[in-house]
C-alpha cells in the first residue's frame, strides 16, 4: 500500500496542537518512576535493550568505539542508561530547563554524557560524523517530520543506525493513548500527543527512504502484564510494568534504519580520527 501524504511534507502547527512546553516544567521529576513519566520509566529496559542489540549487531561490539546523538533526550533517562552501558553519548533537547536536569542528574550518578541544548532540525554536529542517532518518544512531537529526518541522515556516517519508537495512527492508540491515558486517566499529561501527529510506519518507511536510510521492519512495544494486571495498573494509576517486542504495531512501535552507504567507511570499529562537532 503506498504512503499517504500526511506525514511527507510538514504539518502546520497552527493545525496540529501539541503541549511540548510541558517537558520543561517537569524538573527533577523526570527521574520519579513513578511520577508523571512514569510510562517512560516502564518502557526504557526494553527501548535500551533494543537499541543494543540493533547497534551491536550492525557495528560491533566495542560500545565505546560508537557516538550516539539522543534526540529530544529530555532529562536523560535513556542517554544516561546507554552511557552506563559504555556508548559515547551526547543528549540533545529543545527545553532548557529538561537539559539541565539532565545534567545535575548525570553529576550525581558519575555517568558521563554531554548534554547540549539544540533543535532536531538544525543539529550540532558535522556530516556524516556519527555511528548512531536516538530518536525515542520524539517523532510524534515533531510537526516537521521530513525536516528532522534529513538532519538525521546528514549527521550519520554510511553504514550508522537511527533507532526510534513512536505511536502509531489507528483507531486503537486514540483509544489507549489520547482517550484512556491522557483524557481519562490522566497517567500521561493531557495535551501533549496529538493524534494527527501520530506517525503509520509506511509513512515513517517512505520519509527514510527518502532520505537514504533503509529501515527494517518494526516491532510493537507493549507491556508485557496479563491484560488483568495491566488494567488494574491503570486504574489505580500505577506502573504499568515491563514492556516488551510484540509483534502488534497497533499502539506503538519500535525499529531502525540503516544510511545508505559502505558499512565499514568510517566505522565505529575501525575509526580513529574523530570527526570535529559543528558550534550551535
Amino acid at each position: 500500500m503506498a504512503a499517504t501524504g500526511r506525514h511527507l511534507s510538514a504539518l502546520d502547527p497552527s493545525s496540529a496542537a501539541i503541549d511540548n512546553d510541558y517537558y520543561s516544567e517537569i524538573g527533577d521529576s523526570w527521574w520519579d518512576p513513578e511520577g508523571p513519566l512514569r510510562a517512560l520509566h516502564d518502557m526504557n529496559p526494553a527501548r535500551v535493550r533494543y537499541f543494543d542489540t540493533t547497534v551491536r549487531a550492525r557495528l560491533g561490539e566495542d560500545r565505546s568505539a560508537v557516538r550516539v546523538l539522543d534526540i529530544g533526550c529530555g532529562g536523560g533517562l535513556m542517554s544516561e542508561r546507554l552511557a552506563e552501558l559504555g556508548y559515547t553519548v551526547t543528549g540533545l533537547d529543545l527545553s532548557e530547563g529538561s537539559v539541565e536536569t539532565a545534567r545535575a542528574h548525570a553529576r550525581t550518578t558519575g555517568v558521563e554524557v554531554t548534554y547540549r541544548v539544540g533543535s532536531a532540525y538544525e543539529l550540532p554536529a558535522e556530516d556524516g560524523s556519527l555511528d548512531a542517532v536516538l530518536l525515542s518518544d520524539v517523532l510524534e512531537h515533531l510537526h516537521d517530520l521530513p525536516g528532522a529526518v534529513a538532519e538525521c541522515a546528514r549527521v550519520l556516517r554510511p553504514g550508522g543506525v537511527l533507532v526510534f519508537d513512536t505511536i502509531n495512527r489507528t483507531a486503537a492508540s486514540y483509544l489507549m493513548a489520547i482517550l484512556v491515558l491522557e483524557r481519562l486517566l490522566k497517567i500521561i499529561h493531557p495535551g501533549t500527543h496529538n493524534w494527527r501527529m501520530f506517525i503509520r510506519p509506511r509513512e515513517l518507511h517512505a520519509v527514510l527512504a527518502r532520505h537514504g536510510l533503509t529501515p527494517a521492519r518494526p516491532r510493537g512495544l507493549a507491556p508485557t502484564a496479563p491484560r488483568h494486571r495491566l488494567l488494574a495498573a491503570i486504574a489505580r494509576r500505577r506502573p504499568l510494568g515491563e514492556f516488551g517486542l510484540t509483534s502488534s504495531t497497533a499502539v506503538s512501535y519500535i525499529g531502525h534504519a540503516v544510511k545508505s552507504g559502505p558499512a565499514g567507511s568510517g566505522s565505529a570499529a575501525t575509526s580513529t580520527d574523530k570527526p570535529r562537532r559543528a558550534q550551535p
